[in-house]
């Protein structure tokens, strides 16, 4: 395919490729690292209360003290009200965040979490959970949003992709955190709630708690800690966070949005370690002001063009809306590969594989965090190597067919698990292998590609799009799924599976490979020319840069201030329109 901007068109961009990336590269700048794992630990609440719902639906003392909601179709409402309101939330820090900072908006979000995560541990009636779940989903949402948003931008070049992917590892770390504090906590009292006044021999229906006899009695073992505590663990991080951020820099990119000149240099100077004065922080400082200068200048051209809609209907023009269905179809495929419904519901599904012991089906739920912790790192350190579409489609692959077999055991068994108990902890390993193979996969590398769709005029409100998309349907698997699991049992396996092979397919035949690729590259592949919007955003740039003096710093200049020798600065190879048809 010949070289595809084997060299960025950012002179700061090429010296950070001459500089360690991964594991070396973040120790080597470790307040820039520490900064965004710090922040990172807004996601881990993220995927902490993803998880920890699922674990609280199966202990005695919670189904005692709600029975009213252990309908699967109740049950998919409360789990499916935290995405409702994240989905909100992260709709809402769009405008926030540009209004009041990054980092700001990272501690209005603590603050409105802190109203949800309260109403939910001290709960003692079912709206008062439900008020709680969707107030703390709308922080969550809003951490979703802003975090790899202030990783970003704050990050060098050369470990962008390695800092923005904390917040993917934090949001497994933090489901694992919430699993195995799950099953710990359920032992508080004892695994049995014991329900007062209900003799032993009536508390169970075929081995089955009978919550609806034993409602609303006070348990003799079991304790309501055992699901308050988990509940209300997680203001923990997230007040550290608040305070934490009280000393954390601003985002550079957010000072220079506000015109603050000076106060972008200062937090440069602080994250890059170097002085004001240096050449190669004055060269990223200018290549700052002129990003920010491209925004407004496109953004004044837009709303000229139309007010207000001005802006978005861009998007609807042929090769745009081809992104954005790509973007919209990617995350519809991610939702319904079925990854949502493991989290949400993990202990329902070993408990449908014959494991009615609450202990082993925690247990079992604990194992899937820590398999999704460990097979993320994959994706961190060998995404750039291999490709987006290698990922995604092995990952598909990998995870369809985990879904049939465990669809041909469900099916060949699901009368007989007493009996078949080897049976039963075979679809178990295979829950496992499904994780596995999304954690190196359709987790972190779709959001990844959806980032790289969208040229840079309208990269913001075309992931705004994708993000939504995401965020809905993650709604919709919380809603649909323990229905599912009630009324079409198997099917409910090979209705994911059905989805994976789509999504290879569709990821095959219709999505570019974006590794290494410039927008000019991708704007030939979804038929724009070289009146395209990706070449106007390119002749824009060059003539800001123009206007800033940014043409007239050599590479020379800035990697000889970096102490970096026998630089190669050849410019930029772009490949003609025919090559890039041949490869895709």
């Amino acid at each position: 395919m010949g070289q595809f901007a084997d060299k960025s068109q950012s002179a700061v961009g090429r010296l950070g490729a001459e500089k360690p990336h991964g594991i070396v590269g973040m120790f080597r700048n470790p307040y820039v690292f520490m900064t965004c794992a710090f922040a990172a630990l807004g996601c881990l609440m993220y995927g902490y209360d993803q998880g920890v719902m699922s674990s609280v639906l199966v202990m005695e003392s919670f189904q005692t003290r709600f029975p009213d909601l252990q309908g699967s179709t109740i049950q998919g409402w409360l789990v499916s009200a935290l995405e409702l309101g994240a989905w909100a939330g992260a709709l809402f820090n769009g405008w926030l965040a540009e209004k009041i900072s990054r980092k700001y908006s990272m501690m209005v979000a603590v603050i409105i979490f802190t109203i949800g995560t309260g109403l939910q541990c001290g709960a003692y009636k079912s709206a008062e959970l439900f008020a709680g779940r969707v107030i703390g989903g709308f922080g969550i949402g809003m951490f979703s949003m802003v975090i790899p948003l202030y990783q970003a931008e704050i990050a060098p070049p050369e470990l962008r992709g390695s800092l923005v992917s904390l917040q993917q590892q934090s949001i497994t770390i933090g489901t694992a955190i919430a699993f195995w504090l799950d099953y710990g906590m359920h032992f508080v009292g004892g695994t049995s709630c014991n329900p007062e006044g209900i003799p032993a021999s009536q508390q169970y229906d075929n081995g089955v708690y009978n919550y609806t006899l034993a409602a609303h009695h006070h348990c003799l073992g079991q304790k309501d800690v055992s699901w308050r505590f988990p509940l209300a663990l997680q203001l923990l991080p997230a007040w550290i966070l608040f305070f934490g951020m009280f000393f954390l820099p601003f985002s550079p990119r957010w000072l220079m949005t506000k015109h603050r000149d000076d106060e972008c240099i200062a937090a440069l100077s602080k994250l890059r370690r170097l002085d004001a004065n240096d050449p190669v922080l004055r060269a990223e400082y200018l290549e700052i002001k002129a990003s920010v200068l491209f925004d407004e200048e496109s953004e004044a051209e837009l709303r000229a063009s139309g007010s207000f809609m001005g802006t978005w209907k861009t998007l609807f023009a042929p090769n745009m809306f081809r992104r954005v269905m790509i973007g919209c179809i990617i995350m519809i495929c991610q939702q319904f590969t079925g990854i949502n419904a493991v989290l949400y519901y993990a202990p329902q599904i070993f408990e449908n594989f014959g494991f009615t012991n609450t202990t082993i089906d925690l247990l079992a739920t604990g194992v899937t965090g820590i398999f999704q912790i460990i097979f993320t790192l994959p994706a961190v350190l060998y995404l750039d190597k291999f490709g987006r579409k290698t990922f995604l489609i092995v990952g598909a692959i990998g995870m369809m067919i985990c879904h049939v077999i465990v669809a041909a055991i469900d099916g060949s068994f699901e009368d007989s698990w007493p009996t078949h108990r080897s049976a039963g902890w075979a679809s178990i390993v295979f829950i496992w292998l499904f994780a596995v193979n999304f954690a190196y996969s359709w987790g972190p590398v779709a959001w990844v590609l959806t980032q790289e769709l969208f040229p840079t005029s309208m990269r913001a409100r075309g992931v705004s799009i994708v993000a939504s998309t995401n965020w809905m349907f993650n709604f919709i698997i919380g809603l649909t799924t323990k229905d599912m699991l009630d009324s079409m049992k198997y099917g409910t396996y090979i209705f994911f599976a059905s989805f994976c092979a789509i999504g290879a397919a569709f990821v095959w035949y219709y999505v570019p490979e974006t590794k290494d690729k410039t927008l000019e590259e991708l704007d030939v592949y979804f038929g724009g020319d070289a009146s395209g919007i990706a070449a106007t955003d390119r002749d824009r740039m060059a003539r800001i840069n123009a206007s800033l003096g940014i043409a007239d710093h050599s590479d020379a200049d800035i990697f000889s201030a970096a102490g970096i020798q026998d630089i190669k600065t050849a410019p930029v190879e772009h490949a003609e329109p025919a090559e890039l048809e041949k490869t895709a």
